[in-house]
């Protein structure tokens, strides 16, 4: 398990002593990584946690700026959900996307065909995207975001889901699922935070 003091500094709810439940405590450098969160010997659902637990996390230098989550997406309480923490004292700028056929350009089989995204604050939706190209001013938005980000450009006319919106400070969950609510496949929640100029 990792390090009580650091656990208690980033404020993830306790783990119980003995659980079978894991973690790591671990300085990276600059750069992109990827968790893989598997089970010793069956599958389930589980929940992939990052906590930047450096002392002073607003510092540009130590910043987290972006999360993303891969996996299979479904109706109602099968939706893929990724959940977030905006710190510090001011909205900040945020890109969120609901992937799905853009993954298949990178090999992935299966994929959710047409996901929906939506971004929900103390139980309330309060943003939601089907098809993040429908709007032309959304396109050219969008698309400035991603080159800002690094994201991964989306293909105009695709089935996938996407929405800039200023959050201010707190905790949000993303929910990514099918738009006829009743397909399943497989889809990435990401999250980025858009720098200021």
């Amino acid at each position: 398990m990792a390090d009580a003091a650091a656990a208690s500094q980033a404020g993830p709810f306790p783990l119980q002593t003995g659980s079978k439940d894991s973690s790591i405590l671990i300085s990276l450098s600059p750069g992109a990584y990827t968790l893989q969160l598997t089970g010793a010997d069956s599958g389930g659902i589980a929940l992939s946690e990052i906590y930047d637990a450096s002392s002073s996390p607003n510092l540009d230098y130590e910043r987290l700026i972006n999360i993303s989550a891969r996996g299979e997406a479904g109706p109602g309480a099968d939706s893929l959900i990724g959940g977030f923490i905006v710190y510090g004292s001011s909205p900040k700028r945020m890109l969120i996307r609901g992937v799905g056929p853009a993954l298949a350009a990178f090999g992935v089989k299966g994929v959710l065909s047409d996901p929906t995204l939506k971004l929900i604050k103390n139980g309330e939706v309060i943003a939601q995207n089907d098809q993040w190209s429908a709007g032309l001013s959304a396109v050219r938005d969008l698309n400035e975001a991603m080159r800002h980000t690094g994201a991964f450009p989306l293909v105009e006319g695709s089935q996938d889901a996407a929405v800039i919106i200023s959050l201010p400070p707190g905790d949000y969950t993303v929910h990514v699922g099918p738009a006829d609510n009743t397909s399943r496949g497989t889809a990435l929640v990401e999250v980025y935070e858009i720098p200021i100029d």
